[in-house]
């Protein structure tokens, strides 16, 4: 008869976890970099918030509970394991002809960096990473 007492208590800690861990982030920070010669900028996701930093200004935005979710299901969708791997589907950054792209991802203690990619054209799997981010600043330099 006491445990009939506590299994309501024991469902709603179940179920609060539950939330919990929907609304966790799954990473610490993601960094985004790309530089040439004559111009540069990185787009840095830490905390709630985007800051922009480039060659001509600087922009921070706050993330809504909808951007968070969507950035949680790209990260989760990449294995951070085989970023630094991946292939550049081209080298225009070889020459100067696009900006060096780079992705940093920290989750935990751990941290994870991609391959250099020209900036704009990155490998399929960072891609879509890669263009939400822009959205969220409004494009780039």
């Amino acid at each position: 008869m006491k445990l009939m007492r506590f299994i309501p208590i024991l469902l709603m800690f179940v179920g609060f976890s539950a939330i919990a861990q929907n609304n966790e982030k799954l990473f610490d920070k993601i960094e985004y970099n790309a530089q040439t010669r004559g111009a540069q900028f990185s787009i840095e996701v830490n905390d709630n918030k985007v800051v922009y930093k480039g060659s001509y200004g600087a922009k921070e935005v706050q993330l809504t509970k909808a951007q968070q979710k969507q950035l949680n299901e790209l990260i989760k969708g990449l294995d951070l394991n085989l970023i630094s791997s991946l292939k550049a589907p081209s080298k225009k950054r070889l020459h100067d002809g696009a900006l060096h792209g780079e992705f940093a991802i920290k989750v935990g203690d751990k941290d994870y960096k991609s391959s250099g990619f020209d900036a704009g054209n990155a490998p399929k799997e960072l891609k879509p990473l890669e263009d939400y981010l822009n959205t969220l600043i409004g494009g780039i330099d």
